[in-house]
C-alpha cells in the first residue's frame, strides 16, 4: 500500500473517531449517576475474591466458578475497579462506557480493514466503517451491555475479540508461530472474559474464505483448519468448563424438552433482528413462554424458520450468481456468534436477552451502512433524501438508547419497565417488589409480591418474609 493510500486512510480517521466517541458519551453519560442493579449484588458486591488482592483470591478467580460463571478476566477487571474507585457505582458504569467506546473504535478499524481487503475503494470503505461503528455505538440493543455493570463481560470479551480479529487480518497464514502469538493471546483473554468467544476460530475461517481469500481449494481449507487447532483446543476446554458450571444456573431449563429449546433457538434467530430493526419494545427481561401448545404452534417458530430459509437462499444465490459474498459472510457471522446463546442450551427463566447479541448484530450495522453508501453512490438524485433519512435514523436510535439508559438507573426503574412490557410475568413483579422493598416503599412492595404469587410465582416464601419484616418494622415503631 503506497504512501498516498495510507495518507488518504488516515485523514478522516481522527474526525470519525471523535464523532463516534462523542455520540457514545451523549447517549450514555447518565450512567455516572446509576446504581448497582439486579445481580450486580451477588456477582460484584458480594464476591469476596475481588475485594482484596491476594494469591488465594487470584487462584480462586482462575480455578473456580463464581455464581455458575467462569470468567477470570472479568473478575480481574472488577477487582481493579474496586481498588481504584471503591464502591462508587458511577465509576464502575463509566468503565463499561469506556470499554464500549473502545469497541466502537476497534469495529471502525476492523470494518475498514475488511472492506479494503474486499476490494472496496478506500474512501467508500472509510464511510461504511464509520456508519457501522456509529450505529453500533448508539444502538439501543447494546444499552444492556453498557449500562449494567454485570455485563462488563460483554464489553470486555468484545474488546479482546475485535482486537484479535483486527490483528488476525495482518498475519499471513504461513507466518511463523511467534507472529500469531498476539492473536492467540487475545483469543485466550476473550474466552477468559466470556465463553461466547469460543466461536472466534470459526469467524476466522469465515474471514479466510472472504474477504481474505485464503481458502480457494480443499487443500487450503484443510490448512486453514489445521492452523486453528490451538484455538479449537482452548475453545473445547472452555466449552467443557462452561457446561460443567452452567447447570447450577439453569434449574428452570431442566423441565424444557429439547424440541422446545430448538424451536426457541429458531425463533431467536429472527427475534433479535426484529428488535434490532424496531427497538421500541426492548426489555431487560423477556419471559420464556410456558405454554407448550404455543411453543409448538407456527405462530412461534414460523418467523424464525422463514428468516433462516429466505436469508440462506438469497445469500446463496447472490454468492453463486452475482459473486456478491458480503451478505453470505454477514449472515454466517451472525448465526455463528449467536449459536452459543441461541437457546439450544437454555439458561434461566428468560427466552433471550439483548446483551447476548452485543457482537452478533454487527453484521446488521455493516449491512445498513453498505446499503446507505451504495445508494449515495449510485442514485445521485436521492442523495439529499439518503442523508436526511440517515440522520433521522441516527437521531431515532440515539433517542431510544437514551431512554433505555434511564431504564437501567435503579431496581425500580428497571423492573417497572419489565412489568410495563410483560404485565403477567411473575418474575418481573417479584423483582419489582424487591426494588420497592429496598426503598422501604412497603405498600408497593407488598402489592407486587402478592401479584407475583397470584400470577404463579413459586417464591411464596418471599411474600411471607416481606410481611413479617413489615410487621416487625411497625412493631418497632410503636414500641419507640
Amino acid at each position: 500500500m503506497n504512501n498516498n493510500v495510507l495518507s488518504s486512510l488516515k485523514k478522516p480517521v481522527v474526525l470519525h473517531g471523535i464523532v463516534i466517541s462523542l455520540a457514545s458519551i451523549m447517549v450514555y453519560a447518565e450512567v455516572r449517576n446509576h446504581h448497582f442493579v439486579w445481580d450486580t449484588i451477588p456477582f460484584v458486591l458480594q464476591n469476596l475474591w475481588i475485594h482484596e488482592w491476594s494469591v488465594d483470591n487470584l487462584i480462586a478467580m482462575f480455578t473456580q466458578a463464581h455464581e455458575a460463571n467462569w470468567h477470570p478476566v472479568v473478575l480481574l477487571s472488577h477487582a481493579l475497579d474496586i481498588s481504584v474507585f471503591g464502591y462508587d457505582s458511577g465509576w464502575h458504569h463509566l468503565t463499561n462506557l469506556l470499554l464500549h467506546i473502545i469497541n466502537a473504535l476497534l469495529l471502525y478499524q476492523l470494518a475498514n480493514g475488511l472492506l479494503v481487503r474486499g476490494e472496496m475503494d478506500v474512501e467508500s470503505a472509510g464511510w461504511v466503517a464509520f456508519l457501522t461503528a456509529l450505529i453500533f455505538a448508539i444502538h439501543p440493543q447494546h444499552v444492556e451491555s453498557v449500562a449494567w455493570v454485570v455485563e462488563r463481560k460483554d464489553v470486555l470479551y468484545s474488546l479482546f475479540a475485535l482486537s484479535c480479529l483486527l490483528v488476525y487480518l495482518e498475519r499471513a497464514p504461513e507466518g511463523k508461530s511467534r507472529d500469531h502469538l498476539p492473536v492467540f493471546l487475545l483469543f485466550c483473554l476473550s474466552v477468559g472474559a466470556k465463553p461466547m468467544a469460543v466461536t472466534l476460530p470459526v469467524v476466522m475461517l469465515l474471514l479466510d474464505v472472504f474477504p481474505l481469500k485464503r481458502v480457494d481449494s480443499i487443500a487450503s481449507a484443510f490448512r486453514a483448519c489445521l492452523h486453528k487447532w490451538p484455538y479449537i483446543l482452548v475453545a473445547a476446554i472452555v466449552v467443557l468448563v462452561t457446561l460443567n458450571t452452567q447447570p447450577m444456573a439453569m434449574p428452570s431449563a431442566e423441565s424444557l424438552p429439547q424440541w422446545a429449546k430448538t424451536l426457541n433457538a429458531i425463533d431467536n434467530s429472527w427475534f433479535y433482528i426484529a428488535h434490532y430493526l424496531w427497538p421500541l419494545s426492548l426489555s431487560p427481561f423477556y419471559p420464556y413462554p410456558q405454554d407448550a401448545a404455543y411453543l409448538a404452534s407456527p405462530a412461534f417458530w414460523l418467523p424464525g424458520t422463514a428468516f433462516l430459509v429466505i436469508s440462506t437462499g438469497i445469500t446463496g444465490w447472490l454468492a453463486l450468481s452475482r459473486k456478491l459474498y458480503w451478505p453470505g459472510l454477514l449472515l454466517a457471522f451472525y448465526l455463528v456468534t449467536l449459536l452459543p446463546v441461541s437457546g439450544l442450551i437454555h439458561v434461566g427463566p428468560a427466552k433471550g436477552t439483548d446483551h447476548y447479541v452485543y457482537l452478533a448484530t454487527i453484521p446488521l450495522s455493516l449491512l445498513t451502512a453498505l446499503t446507505v453508501v451504495a445508494i449515495w453512490q449510485k442514485v445521485r438524485s436521492a442523495r439529499l433524501l439518503t442523508i436526511s433519512l440517515s440522520c433521522a435514523y441516527l437521531v431515532f436510535l440515539a433517542a431510544i438508547a437514551h431512554f433505555q439508559v434511564q431504564v437501567w438507573n435503579n431496581p425500580v426503574s428497571l423492573w417497572t419497565r419489565v412489568v410495563q412490557l410483560h404485565p403477567t410475568d411473575p418474575f418481573g413483579h417479584r423483582n419489582l417488589a424487591s426494588g420497592y422493598a429496598e426503598m422501604e416503599a412497603w405498600d408497593m412492595a407488598l402489592h407486587h409480591a402478592a401479584l407475583s404469587v397470584e400470577l404463579g410465582s413459586p417464591d411464596t416464601d418471599y411474600l411471607i418474609r416481606l410481611k413479617r419484616h413489615i410487621a416487625a418494622q411497625q412493631r418497632g415503631g410503636q414500641d419507640e
